[in-house]
């Protein structure tokens, strides 16, 4: 390929994904990534990672939350405050017996 195909062959690619970019949130969960359409298109989130979220996590990140519910992806919304509340009692168990736990 010469030189000017190669560009316009590069605009495009880049044309492509900033537009996928600001249409979509790269959703990485436990179990896959998703892509989940935005409510707004904007440069915002293109890619979240939310595995480790607890539901301060979700407060902040509401406009992802409302987008993973409108499109009827809920089950990536977990259930969030279940995990900590088990995540606290282990830990707490722990610290009692004196175990250490092994850094996640």
């Amino acid at each position: 390929m010469g030189r000017v195909s190669t560009f316009i062959f590069g605009m495009i690619c880049g044309a492509g994904l900033l537009w996928g970019a600001m249409h979509y949130h790269v959703v990485r969960s436990d179990d896959g990534v998703y892509l989940v359409p935005k409510l707004s298109n904007n440069l915002q989130q293109a890619y979240v990672d939310i595995r480790g979220f607890t539901i301060s996590d979700w407060q902040q990140n509401r406009t992802l939350a409302a987008a993973i519910i409108r499109n009827e992806k809920s089950h990536l919304l977990g259930d969030t405050s279940l995990n900590q509340f088990r995540g606290r009692i282990i830990s707490a168990i722990d610290e009692l017996l004196g175990t250490p736990r092994p850094e996640t």
